[in-house]
């Protein structure tokens, strides 16, 4: 419910700015006001559920989104807009490593849990894309009454046996020991939303594009993570995964490139959904395999991701600025996503050289209680 709830807000608020008569740099520096607070919510609140556990930070959320997205129902000017998109950044970020640790606890394959987001994006967006149709304000409406649903469901979630612990304000060590991950999204994802931030609007440029048809779009991507994280992810340790994922994000973002119109985007969103398919799954199993604080890991992991949401439309506002339309900012993202790769491969083994000359590294788990 929470994956269809995001991606059906993040489709259609460009669209929107657009309709409200927002240019396209505006629409990058409200993406990026977006995901900074995000970032800061990430970081902030995936540390509490650590502290004060998962279900709380969980519900919370979850809560808290449902009531920020509503108001976009009411967004009738760019700066309202931009206050309200601000709001539910810091929303939106407070859920997401709780609920991984959550599930991690539980013990849940990493595969199969991103798999019910990835089916949440899909159903969202084309049910998104066909009240769009009506009226764009639709869209968040829909996407309000997702997160309702997901507020409702974690109420019942059971207690299960975790950890609490003792989290720093600044957790130094967490950051170290998850630094290849950390510095591949960061340089993957930053150059991936420079795409994302006008991409809907690249798609409405296409011949035969329309809000449904981009829905369908979007569903297609998410289709394809479903069937690549239930069928192959949970038989790969997260380092192969990791690299599959860089790897194929590469050839993802050169293939937008040859696009000449909105039925030639489908092929590309198969794959994809194999690259995020791999990353995503590859970096939760990284963050939370080795690490007692999982849900400080996979905040900062969601942070990583939202500070790329900030990166991201300033590479855009840059190209778009020296070399006007699309073509750059994919050409940029096949780049970096290789750059990412190398950086990866590179952390890996020399983080490997260090905890070998240092006879290896314990997880520290003296603050840690079990939690009822």
């Amino acid at each position: 419910m929470a994956g269809a709830a995001i991606l059906s807000s993040f489709t259609y608020v460009p669209i929107l700015l657009q309709g409200l008569g927002a240019s396209d740099i505006q629409v990058t520096w409200i993406a990026g006001a977006y995901s900074a607070a995000v970032f800061i919510s990430s970081y902030i609140f995936g540390r509490a559920g650590d502290i004060h556990g998962r279900r709380l930070i969980l519900r919370a959320g979850l809560l808290a989104s449902t009531l920020s997205v509503a108001l976009l129902f009411l967004a009738d000017s760019v700066e309202v807009l931009l206050m309200i998109r601000i709001g539910t950044g810091f929303c939106v970020g407070v859920y997401p490593g709780a609920l991984a640790a959550y599930a991690h606890d539980s013990k849940m394959k990493m595969g199969r849990f991103a798999s019910f987001g990835a089916v949440g994006w899909g159903v969202g967006t084309v049910i998104a894309g066909f009240a769009a149709g009506f009226d764009i304000h639709y869209a968040f409406l829909i996407s309000s009454s997702f997160f309702l649903l997901a507020f409702l469901s974690a109420l019942t979630l059971p207690p299960v046996s975790g950890v609490r612990v003792k989290v720093p304000l600044f957790p130094i060590e967490t950051i170290k020991r998850n630094l290849p991950i950390y510095l591949g999204m960061l340089i993957r994802h930053s150059s991936a939303h420079a795409m994302w931030a006008l991409w809907p609007l690249f798609l409405l440029s296409l011949e035969g594009a329309d809000l449904f048809m981009i829905g369908i779009i979007q569903a297609t991507n998410a289709l394809a993570q479903v069937v690549f994280m239930l069928l192959l992810t949970d038989r790969f340790d997260s380092r192969k995964l990791i690299s599959i994922g860089l790897v194929t994000s590469a050839m993802a973002f050169a293939s937008f490139t040859l696009i000449t119109n909105i039925f030639e985007v489908l092929p590309t969103q198969i794959l994809l959904g194999l690259a995020w398919a791999c990353l995503y799954v590859g970096a939760l199993k990284y963050v939370t395999e080795r690490n007692v604080e999982k849900s400080t890991a996979s905040g900062l992991l969601q942070s990583v991701m939202s500070i790329s949401g900030v990166i991201g439309p300033l590479i855009a506002f840059l190209l778009i600025s020296v070399w006007p339309g699309y073509l750059a900012i994919m050409i940029n993202g096949a780049i970096m996503s290789i750059v990412a790769f190398l950086m990866f491969v590179f952390s890996c083994r020399r983080a490997a050289a260090n905890e070998s000359n240092s006879g290896g590294s314990d997880l520290q788990t003296e603050n840690a209680v079990v939690e009822s």
